[in-house]
């Protein structure tokens, strides 16, 4: 499943669409929780970060550079 999110989902999402930000967030929930394992648990506050994070990142991405 190494599919690609498309163009239009990122600009979406970097514009705040909450359906975008959603598929980004779907897309990415398998290696978020990986990245959140402790001890082979997932830390849930760790989690709740890097998704919160990934948000933040998303709404400042800009493509005019």
């Amino acid at each position: 499943m190494n599919q690609l999110l498309s163009y239009e989902t990122i600009v979406k999402a970097s514009e705040g669409d909450p359906e975008a930000v959603a598929s980004v967030l779907s897309h990415y929930a398998g290696y978020i929780r990986s990245c959140a394992k402790m001890d082979g648990q997932i830390n849930t506050d760790m989690q709740e970060h890097i998704v919160r994070r990934l948000i933040e990142s998303l709404l400042k991405f800009r493509f005019d550079r």
